[in-house]
């Protein structure tokens, strides 16, 4: 049966906006989509649409990444912030949930289709300004990628597998680490038995 709504107040749309990263050969890479209508089209944003009245948000974050780019992503799914400046949005007052994950290269294709004319991999501000207030959402999705690597579950979610001390400084440097904070981060989540070295290749290493 459906629902019949009635508010004598005037009250918010919520969505949902979901960054997606990967390393690709020492550089991080970010999907996001050029809009097709309007406002802001044919401006480059992260993918993300409305919350369905039935719908987790959870299951919103995966279905709008699926319907804008093509990609359907089954991993862990992050919060990184909630924004909700009264005129983010030209069509009204609008809250978004933005949401983060990691996945391991190489690069998974993708494709525009829905509110999306295209969908590309690329540097994080390299498509700068994006649209809405989505370059700040992306300056907050760096902190919690680089909290989320020194953490450990997320950085070695980055890293080839297996992968060496070579995979590791690339990592760290492309979040402007230095190698020595790559080389401490890789020897205490041995010392925390989350990974080990592998019998072959030599100097290679796995998660546990």
């Amino acid at each position: 049966m459906a629902r019949t709504f009635c508010y004598e107040y005037p009250r918010p749309a919520v969505t949902v906006d979901f960054l997606v990263f990967c390393l690709v050969e020492g550089r991080l890479q970010v999907l996001l989509i050029r809009r097709k209508k309007m406002p802001f089209a044919n401006s480059w944003a992260i993918p993300g649409g409305f919350i369905e009245m039935e719908e987790p948000i959870e299951s919103a974050v995966r279905r709008e990444l699926q319907e804008e780019t093509g990609l359907e992503y089954q991993g862990p799914v992050s919060l990184i912030g909630v924004y909700g400046a009264p005129d983010r949005d030209p069509r009204g007052r609008t809250i978004s949930l933005a949401h983060g994950a990691v996945i391991r290269p190489p690069l998974p294709e993708v494709g525009g289709a829905d509110d999306a004319e295209e969908a590309c991999w690329a540097a994080p501000f390299e498509k700068s300004p994006l649209a809405f207030d989505h370059d700040q959402i992306m300056a907050d999705a760096q902190i919690w990628l680089v909290s989320e690597i020194l953490k450990g579950p997320s950085g070695l979610a980055l890293l080839p597998a297996p992968f060496n001390d070579g995979d590791v400084i690339a990592l760290f440097h492309a979040i402007h680490k230095s190698r020595r904070s790559a080389l401490a981060w890789k020897n205490r989540l041995v010392r925390e038995g989350k990974i080990e070295p592998t019998a072959h290749p030599l100097e290679h290493y796995q998660a546990v």
